[in-house]
């Protein structure tokens, strides 16, 4: 503020205030105006520091007018430039009073400039201050002198405050001492982070978690996802971690996206605490940034980097910093962040339920939840956004204050048609992609999402590989268990870039999904010439669960695929008895097609040799139930990994492979009506997994499969396999894993299934007949017998000898899964049924669920002992409630209450335990097996029929070796094994507990 030395003021209008400050200046015009304060004015918006001035005097009678009061509020940092004639002014000294009542109210700067004064006649009311007061008080009223009392308190205050003094040095000196502390100041302003921020407490404690600044190299932070996806969003969680370690460090500064030059000059105004310098050309500004950043720990914030040409004339290498320096660069594209050698990367999460809730209500209702007569439609709007913030920001926002009929009007709407605001934000990420990762994205968008992701790049073609990692780089899908996947708004936006190709005409489209592919072919009654549509077809994709579609009457004769392009053809429920006439022998090359999938075709009685598709690789025909052979020369496909006839209950031979066919992975024959497979089968010399599950008239292992050495998993199921239908030579399977025989009439499995070196997985469970398991192989992680034997209250027969092998080695820690049954642990997992089966070589018998023992004597030099096992035995609990066996008091000993649950799950069983070495603190924790199965026996079952499980055993048997190599001393001699049963869980209504 500036005001005349004259003690009569003069009327003028001040200077309309337009934009926030960052510097507020409160002086007398007469002692300062066109010398100091024009220095200091001059230099500090020279800085780029927005600074207020009044220049004019205020109107008569000093009142601060609102445009000035505004000014002063919006300001974060105040100079006062106390000079001889300062108290004179009642404008200045009102100033003053405001000044000191913010200082009070919120964190400001003020900072005292001692123009030739002494601080002390100031605080104290002397000299040239004591005067100005003393004219002031002259015929002063009661209410005036109350103001000079305030007058007088702000200057005592303001003489207090730390500041800087102007006497015989030089004036720039000083000048510049201030623009050091004011830059300094502003250099570590928090960055506004907005309103409304849900979760972000919980990004900043992870992201602490990972990073150490005390480190003494460079740390790259880089925060990805794709745009308006994440709990906060990426900028808003770099702003908030920015704000959090600022303090950490010198010299900091975020910068977004601007010209290079002009990003150049901020940076080097940044990192120099305000030292200014003009740079006249990229090259210039990239000289001196690199020499700067070299000798300065600096925290600097790169906003949305999508390519590091970005940074090229920025920070092009990490290496141009100082150590424990920090950089934290927010990208849509995870693989920009690994290029420029990023150490820590997070990836923002979507919101979790309760957290979108929040913030709907915040912006829809301005409250935490939503209204009542609003829930239902809020949580709907809520399951639609899919934890997207921007989405639930855009709906909150859009709703806020709109009647019922309007929420649900708008509802309706978003399920047809995408909220633009969000598809062109979502869109940005898909315009970065070249034209082929474009079509990749809008493959997957329409007919791949949920997909096996290497069979989604076979059908479409050798770039797709490329393609679809730079689409998880780029955060427009999600990859997990191989299994493609993408958020559903970013497949909304995929299907709205397709429709705007021609929105009037479906049938002038690139691609065609659910209604309206159904409108295009079935115009005209599905006539021959409307077909015409498929020739340009590279995908088909007909799903028909209900077989309403495309019923016989409405192929026309003569239909026919005439595409060159066509890749893949999937027809659920084909409607006609044979395939169109062009796919047979000389016919229409369809050089092209590597996939057909004809599940569920009720009707088709046979299909052709496929001479027109030499490239054929997957050929799927589940649920055919008519078809009742296939082709002679079925060899004559070269190229096929794949054939499945799940489900055709017809088909009662395989044909003769007179052939090699090399490439044949997987033979799935289960539910068919197969007796035996020809002795050829042997030339499926490349067959990995042969599926015979449920073929009801099998009843033996056809001996020609023990040939078959590239064999990885064999199922036989549920087939009906008799005593003496398992060959001896099943021994000669080299490669096999997994072998289920679950549910077969056979008494016994021959000894020679201890030589299967590979065997991981073996499945007899419901085998009602058998009576003895033999020897196991060492490599087998998992046996699964349950509900064999069932006739019988004893667990089947297990001889210490003939489990030996299972202590031979340590197993690592892995996953196996065969049939319903899942094991994840380090030894070797035996489920048996029956419920009084505890063998005689287990020394500790106790009805607990903690059982600590100790190590024998000299148990590390002694070759009889090979590891040791844990048993637990559990039975079923009949016609109670699974809440009536939680926290039973008492000391007895019940484990694992079974907790309905509301959802529909399969029915299911999960068993955990632990296992602990050592005592106190000197132990560790070794292994933690989970047992899980989805078996129909594990359900509610009152009458008690043999189909239920009636009791089970469970053993997991360890290597010695699985004890560290620390403890293998006589120290170790007589310290403790600790087993503790954890969990038995039940997603059925049946309840076990532990057998007292």
């Amino acid at each position: 503020m500036a005001s005349s030395c004259t003690h009569t003021i003069t009327a003028s209008s001040s200077t309309p205030i337009s934009r926030n400050y960052d510097v507020f200046l409160s002086f007398t015009g007469c002692d300062t105006r066109k010398n100091f304060t024009d220095h200091l004015y001059t230099t500090l918006t020279a800085y780029g520091i927005r600074t207020f001035r009044d220049d004019e005097e205020l109107e008569k009678g000093g009142d601060i007018a609102s445009d000035l009061s505004r000014a002063m509020e919006e300001s974060t940092i105040f100079l006062i430039v106390f000079s001889k004639n300062y108290a004179y002014s009642r404008c200045c000294l009102n100033e003053l009073v405001k000044i000191i009542e913010v200082k009070n109210q919120k964190e400001i700067m003020v900072l005292s400039i001692f123009y030739h004064v002494d601080p002390s006649d100031i605080r104290n009311q002397r000299g040239s201050f004591g005067e100005a007061l003393a004219y002031h008080k002259r015929d002063a009223n009661q209410e005036k002198k109350e103001m000079i009392q305030k007058w007088r308190t702000a200057l005592k205050e303001g003489a207090n405050l730390s500041g800087c003094h102007v006497d015989n040095q030089y004036e720039t000196e000083v000048v510049k001492e201030i623009i050091d502390i004011i830059m300094r100041r502003l250099n570590n302003q928090p960055l506004n982070v907005g309103k409304n921020v849900v979760g972000i407490d919980v990004h900043l404690k992870k992201l602490k978690l990972l990073m150490n600044t005390e480190l003494n190299k460079v740390s790259v932070v880089g925060i990805y996802g794709v745009g308006g996806v994440g709990g906060a969003g990426k900028t808003t969680i770099a702003k908030a971690i920015y704000n959090e370690i600022s303090h950490q460090y010198e010299n900091i500064k975020e910068r977004s996206k601007s010209d290079i030059l002009q990003l150049q000059q901020e940076l080097l105004h940044g990192i120099l605490q305000g030292k200014f310098f003009r740079i006249s050309n990229i090259d210039e500004g990239t000289i001196m940034i690199k020499r700067y950043l070299s000798s300065n720990r600096v925290l600097v914030v790169f906003d949305d980097v999508d390519e590091l040409k970005q940074l090229e004339y920025l920070a092009e290498e990490k290496d141009w910093f100082e150590s424990k320096s920090t950089i934290i660069i927010t990208s849509r594209d995870k693989q920009v962040l690994a290029q420029y050698g990023a150490n820590i990367s997070y990836e923002v999460p979507k919101l979790n339920k309760e957290e979108a809730v929040e913030l709907f209500s915040l912006w829809a209702f301005k409250q935490n939840l939503p209204e009542e007569v609003y829930k239902n439609l809020s949580y709907s709007i809520v399951d639609y956004a899919n934890g997207l913030p921007l989405a639930l920001k855009v709906f909150g926002a859009s709703l806020f204050g709109k009647k019922l009929c309007e929420w649900e009007s708008a509802l309706c709407k978003l399920k047809t048609t995408p909220h633009m605001e969000i598809h062109n934000v979502l869109k940005i990420s898909f315009n970065g992609l070249d034209d082929m990762e474009q079509g990749i994205f809008l493959d997957i968008a329409c007919f791949f999402k949920g997909n096996d992701k290497y069979f989604v790049s076979r059908i479409l073609g050798p770039y797709a590989e490329h393609g679809i990692t730079t689409l998880e780089d780029r955060c427009l899908i999600t990859i997990s268990k191989n299994m493609l996947d993408m958020h559903d708004l970013i497949q909304q936006m995929g299907w709205e870039i397709i429709r705007l190709e021609c929105p009037e005409n479906p049938g002038r489209r690139s691609r065609l999904r659910d209604s309206d592919a159904y409108d295009v072919l079935t115009r005209n009654m599905l006539t021959a010439e409307s077909f015409k549509l498929i020739n340009r077809f590279r995908l088909l994709k007909i799903h028909n669960p209900h077989r309403e579609l495309f019923l016989e009457d409405h192929l026309p004769r003569g239909f026919e695929f005439s595409s060159h392009e066509l890749t893949y053809l999937h027809w659920d429920g084909y409607s006609l008895e044979s395939l169109p006439t062009n796919f047979h022998a000389n016919s229409l090359l369809h050089d092209k097609l590597k996939f057909i999938d004809l599940s569920y075709s009720t009707h088709l009685i046979e299909i052709p040799d496929f001479s027109s598709v030499p490239n054929l690789e997957s050929l799927t025909l589940e649920g055919c139930v008519d078809l009742v052979v296939l082709p002679r020369d079925v060899d004559k496909w070269k190229q096929l990994q794949k054939l499945s006839c799940n489900g055709c209950s017809k088909l009662e031979r395989f044909p003769e492979i007179n052939n090699s066919m090399r490439e044949l992975r997987v033979l799935d024959l289960s539910g068919t009506v197969i007796m035996d497979l020809p002795s050829s089968i042997t030339h499926l010399h490349g067959l990995q997994t042969l599926l015979l599950n449920k073929c009801s008239e099998l009843h033996k292992i056809p001996i020609h499969i023990c040939q078959l050495s590239s064999l990885e998993v064999l199922d036989l199921g549920h087939s009906n396999i008799m005593e003496g239908g398992i060959p001896s030579d099943i021994c000669h399977l080299s490669s096999l894993e997994k072998l289920n025989l679950g549910g077969g009439h056979f008494s016994s499995i021959p000894d020679t299934i201890n030589q299967l070196s590979r065997l991981k997985a073996l499945n007899l469970s419901h085998c009602n007949n058998l009576e003895r398991i033999p020897e196991l192989p060492s490599s087998l992680q998992l046996l699964d017998a349950h509900g064999s034997n069932s006739t019988s209250s004893r667990a089947l027969f297990l001889p210490l000898h003939l489990l030996a092998n299972c202590f031979s080695y340590a197993k690592d820690l892995e996953r196996t899964r065969i049939s319903d049954s899942f094991y994840r642990g380090m030894g070797t997992c035996i489920i048996l049924s029956g419920r009084d089966g505890i063998p005689e070589w287990i020394i500790d018998r106790r009805n607990i669920n903690s059982m600590r023992t100790f190590l024998p004597q000299n148990w590390h030099r002694s070759n009889e002992f090979l590891g040791f096992a844990i048993f637990f035995v559990f039975v079923p609990v009949y016609h109670k409630s699974a809440h009536e066996f939680e926290n039973k008091s008492g000391g007895e000993s019940v484990n694992g209450s079974f907790c309905k649950n509301e959802q529909k799950y399969t029915h299911s069983c999960s068993l955990k335990c632990s296992l602990r070495i050592g005592d106190g603190y000197e132990s560790e924790w070794k292994d933690f097996p989970i047992f899980e199965s989805n078996c129909f026996c594990y359900k509610e079952d009152k009458d008690e029929d043999n189909g239920s499980v009636s009791g089970q055993t469970l053993v997991v048997c360890y290597s010695k070796e699985i004890i560290g190599e620390h403890f293998r001393s006589d120290e170790w001699t007589q310290k403790a094994i600790t087993a503790i049963y954890k969990d038995f869980n039940n997603n059925s209504e049946k309840a076990f507990r532990v057998k007292e």
